[in-house]
């Protein structure tokens, strides 16, 4: 049995609305059978991604060879931590192919640095031609490139307590009266839950048989409420309230939209139905909030935890409140992809059945914390 083996190093940087550098990422292939190609090959899936930036695979060798790293035909786990602090990285990937009579089969394996923890093990066939070892060594390198986003914790940005003035009185109906409201501080994800985050956690409560790769990076629809609801809970999370859905949206200043008084452009929203479908839940467009929060006017709406009123403001409490006790249909915020401008307004409100999804209405988690605790 001759073994081959690759590893990938990853280092991920915190995004924010100006930092959009991909992670570094190293690949080191054995010298023996088809590793040249095999790595010729997974590289240029990931460096034309555009999700990972590649390190010269010099560095790589230099570092390798200052540790006395033995490329022996195993993965080395145990090597983890001192490879990836090395290299300045966060995640080690290694991926092995065996050599099994005429063909070859692959195996993934995710390693966190700062934990030595294995975070997911894959494997895939590469059968015996040059044409399927390509195609399996393509597959498998888009897999890893569809789940980068998963690697880490969802970033998630604090919202300090404050007041601001719930509704509008020039908007509809159900946004009136305007009333002041008192927020505790929370928590809420920096961008929308994505597609291949549900999948994942579909797959893992058996509800599927495998995850579908295609477009994981747009925002995750067609999910009922109660299972956004129970996705958070997973995470030790919630789904905002309206009203810290609106407070995060509009400030402490009231805005009207989360970047301000200006009305969208498709520069700062996806809105409008020119477009057929939301885009990628990190692509950074000009409208986020001051504290960084995308993507919360325009793209997919998004359910939170109420049940929706339409008479509900004029029997609020002006201390966090959660929504009447029972409802129909719950709230929905936002605007989305299909919807028009004045739609997008902060304060504006919708509703929708929470047994159902819909291709327009996403999620994003919220949790409790305090003015003391950082993001």
């Amino acid at each position: 049995m001759r073994t081959i083996m690759l590893l990938f190093a990853l280092s991920f940087i915190t995004t924010t609305a100006i930092a959009q550098t991909p992670p570094p990422i190293a690949v080191i292939a054995d010298k023996g059978p088809h590793a040249d190609h095999v790595q010729t090959l997974v590289e240029q899936e990931l460096q034309k991604s555009g999700r990972f930036t590649l390190v010269e695979r010099e560095r790589v060798e230099d570092v390798l060879k200052e540790i006395s790293f033995q490329q022996s035909g195993v993965t080395a786990q145990d090597k983890a931590v001192e490879i990836g602090h090395h290299l300045n990285v966060q995640l080690l990937v290694f991926l092995q192919t065996h050599r099994i009579a005429a063909d070859y089969q692959l195996s993934l394996k995710v390693v966190d640095v700062g934990t030595n923890q294995v975070l997911r093990v894959d494997t895939q066939s590469l059968g015996h031609t040059a044409k399927d070892i390509e195609i399996g060594a393509r597959l498998a390198a888009r897999r890893l490139i569809a789940r980068a986003g998963l690697f880490k914790a969802p970033e998630m940005v604090r919202i300090p307590a404050g007041q601001f003035s719930m509704g509008a009185e020039n908007g509809f109906p159900d946004e009136r009266p305007v009333h002041t409201v008192q927020i505790a501080p929370f928590a809420m994800d920096r961008y929308e839950v994505s597609r291949i985050a549900v999948e994942e956690w579909l797959v893992s409560k058996g509800r599927k048989k495998q995850v579908d790769l295609r477009e994981s990076d747009l925002p995750a629809t067609n999910i009922s409420w109660e299972d956004a609801v129970a996705y958070c809970s997973e995470r030790g999370a919630r789904l905002p309230t309206e009203a810290e859905w609106e407070y995060a949206a509009r400030g402490s200043d009231s805005r009207t939209y989360p970047w301000g008084t200006t009305t969208p452009t498709q520069s700062r929203a996806r809105f409008g139905g020119g477009e057929r479908s939301p885009l990628p839940v990190r692509h950074l467009l000009q409208g986020s909030t001051p504290e960084g929060v995308h993507h919360l006017a325009g793209n997919v709406a998004e359910w939170v935890h109420d049940w929706w009123s339409p008479g509900y403001y004029s029997a609020s409490p002006g201390q966090t409140p959660q929504g009447p006790e029972a409802g129909d249909y719950r709230s929905v915020r936002g605007g989305s992809w299909n919807q028009p401008a004045d739609e997008l307004r902060a304060s504006a409100r919708t509703y929708h059945n929470p047994y159902k999804g819909a291709g327009h209405i996403g999620f994003r988690c919220a949790r409790d914390t305090s003015d003391a605790q950082n993001n």
